[in-house]
């Protein structure tokens, strides 16, 4: 069936899939492969671009995966590993337990379809910590962790011929707002095309919004759709928690584990072409320099907690200012340590910091330049960016701080539906972490995720009333019409450059240094811009609706972390609140004034969060009001699980435990 649309035709395909799933990521393709295993074989997935997306092309020094550990005499156990998840704060219990429990079966899923993780001659798959990780739970395949899992999952949706659609992107979920139910999804394709696809279920694997900023260490390719999600209403949980760190510009990756063990010189060039060290200026001397730069390669992500006492978060803030407060452009040199004129001191092996002397002793790496550390610790980590044209034996790094990943997203329950029936969300478009979380868990719940919808989409299926076709069709087409009158064809902004603007007022309001002038004005700015939201270009609809989305999606996040701080909110996870009345409260002080204006000290006194660790940040838009609302709930408790076999085995076979939420 084919209608008028926007300019152009729009086409109602009339066949009905049990599960459509938009994303070609890890966390999409595994979805899609529980799902088939499982019978549902009406299935297809949607892709704006079948090899972009960050799981893909995108990873680290060593790119982490994080799971229950699983060698040597070390204990664990699922419960220990959900309180460990559970104690990052502002995480659902229930949540942590499942992605705890599932993070061994998921793991043993990949090795099985041949993700290559490292293991004993015994068989012992060996672990390592990470970040906030009390275990050696943590495993990798190298740098390119999450491409080698999207490339095996995607052999195994091919093997079993599952259809996937490429160019085409979800612009507007279908919801029957009479039920709260999702029944489908418009889609544009190819930039210019229209089309529906109904479905009793839809999974959403977009991955992060990395679109929102002008420049991430997300890959080039990767944009995400939360805007699409924000559209309809779903609850957002801890939208405002990202995670940011030093991140190359010329080719996006973030520069943590060996690029920074090896210790290289942090330099800027100014407006003549000078060359300085500047970290010189926030530290007291070599030894805490080298100590802050090398723990730099374990906790990569910005921490406010990490700044004081010259920690290795003193760092992000220091390249911050560096290169946005003083106009320089900063950059890693891995050609040679610091100079003999370095207000600090020479760089000698002796000088360094003790544990870092020890790690680059025991390693073989303790002299020579950080190239020669570098080549020493991870050969890998000098032919990434070769094969890119840059040659660290040469070429200085150009570095800035920048976002990574999203914390938050769609809020959603123990089986990842979000708060609209039959549409879920897993991998980065959900919700799911808290606003401190060990290195490599997000590679662990999109797995779990895609597992958990899958399970709870197979079992209710044959249960599941669905509109006859005819009425999917007619819903369908109301929907369209209604989403079409909003748009006025003809005149107004330009997208590409009204998608720069909000892009560039994102990356000043929603950063890892954030103040509430700032985010007021930036609500402002973007708000203003809705007047200038007319014009469409026929040829090619994506970046209108790329705009749309983004701005909605922004308005929605700065109001959350408007309405976080204007509740007592402080600085916490990957971020710092730039409070430059001196506090909140009598007698406690944060980031001076001053240091906004460029002028580093030491020391850097602020608040630290303690009151919303056991609240969880939920935001919606209403699409009959037009308003943002943004509310704390409590945490869930980690759940005190039923584990009596007999129990757990009556409760499975007769699938009780898909009952409710």
């Amino acid at each position: 069936m084919n209608e008028s649309f926007l300019g152009g035709a729009l086409t109602i395909n009339n066949a009905i899939f049990d599960a459509l799933i938009a994303g070609t990521g890890a966390a999409g393709y595994n979805a899609a492969v529980h799902l088939y295993d499982r019978g549902v074989s009406a299935l297809a997935i949607l892709s704006e671009n079948r090899l972009g997306g960050t799981s893909r092309n995108a990873g680290s020094d060593k790119q982490t995966y994080y799971k229950v550990s699983c060698a040597g005499a070390e204990g664990d156990s699922c419960r220990e590993m959900a309180e460990t998840l559970f104690a990052g704060g502002s995480m659902d219990g229930d949540l942590a337990l499942c992605e705890a429990s599932h993070s061994l079966e998921e793991f043993f899923h990949l090795v099985s379809i041949g993700v290559e993780f490292p293991h004993n001659k015994y068989g012992e798959f060996a672990g390592y910590k990470t970040d906030h990780d009390p275990r050696q739970r943590a495993s990798s395949t190298g740098p390119y962790t999450s491409k080698h899992m999207t490339e095996r999952l995607e052999a195994e949706v091919m093997r079993r011929n599952i259809r996937i659609i490429d160019k085409t992107r979800v612009i507007k979920v279908l919801v029957d707002r009479a039920v709260n139910r999702a029944y489908g999804v418009l889609c544009l394709e190819n930039g210019k095309n229209f089309v529906v696809y109904l479905a009793r279920n839809i999974i959403f694997a977009t991955g992060g919004p990395a679109g929102i900023y002008g420049m991430t260490v997300y890959p080039q390719e990767q944009f995400g759709a939360s805007g699409v999600l924000v559209k309809e209403g779903v609850a957002f949980a801890n939208i405002a928690e990202w995670q940011y760190g030093i991140g190359s510009v010329a080719f996006r990756w973030n520069l943590s584990g060996s690029y920074q063990q090896a210790i290289p010189r942090y330099v800027s060039v100014d407006k003549d072409g000078v060359e300085r060290e500047f970290l010189s200026r926030y530290f007291s001397n070599i030894r805490s320099l080298s100590r802050a730069v090398f723990l730099k390669g374990y906790q990569w992500p910005f921490n406010p907690e990490y700044i004081q006492n010259e920690g290795s978060s003193l760092i992000d803030y220091a390249v911050y200012v560096e290169r946005h407060i003083n106009g320089n452009r900063t950059y890693l040199d891995f050609t040679r340590n610091a100079e003999r004129n370095n207000a600090i001191g020479f760089f000698l092996p002796d000088d360094i910091d003790p544990a870092a002397h020890e790690y680059l002793k025991r390693s073989g790496a303790l002299g020579g330049t950080p190239l020669e550390r570098l080549m020493r610790l991870n050969p890998a980590a000098y032919r990434l960016y070769k094969s890119h044209n840059i040659d660290l034996a040469r070429d200085l790094l150009e570095i800035d701080v920048l976002p990574q990943h999203h914390n938050g997203g769609a809020a959603v329950n123990i089986w990842w539906e979000t708060s609209i029936k039959h549409l879920f969300a897993v991998g980065e478009c959900a919700g799911t972490h808290g606003f401190r979380r060990p290195g490599g868990s997000a590679l662990n719940a999109g797995q779990v995720g895609g597992l958990r919808a899958a399970k709870y989409i197979a079992a209710h299926l044959k249960f599941d009333a669905f509109f006859e076709t005819k009425d999917a069709v007619e819903q369908a087409l109301e929907a369209a019409g209604k989403f079409e009158r909003e748009f006025v064809t003809g005149g107004g902004g330009n997208a590409e450059d009204l998608l720069r603007r909000i892009q560039g007022i994102n990356t000043v309001s929603a950063g890892f240094l954030r103040a509430m002038d700032n985010i007021d004005r930036g609500i402002e700015a973007i708000e203003n811009l809705e007047v200038e939201l007319c014009g469409v270009n026929t040829e090619n609809h994506d970046p209108f609706f790329r705009v749309r989305e983004t701005r909605l999606f922004s308005l929605l996040l700065l109001g959350a972390i408007r309405y976080y701080i204007g509740q007592g909110g402080q600085s916490r996870g990957s971020y710092l609140i730039m409070d430059k009345t001196g506090g909140v409260e009598p007698g406690k002080q944060s980031v001076p004034e001053q240091s906004i204006l460029g002028l580093p000290i030491l020391g850097l006194p602020f608040l630290i969060d303690n009151n919303f660790g056991g609240s969880i940040l939920i935001s919606h838009y209403d699409p009959e009001t037009g308003q943002f609302v943004h509310r704390f709930r409590p945490v869930h408790p980690i759940p005190e699980s039923e584990t009596w076999f007999e129990t757990v085995w009556h409760e499975y076979s007769t699938g009780k435990i898909f009952n409710g939420e």
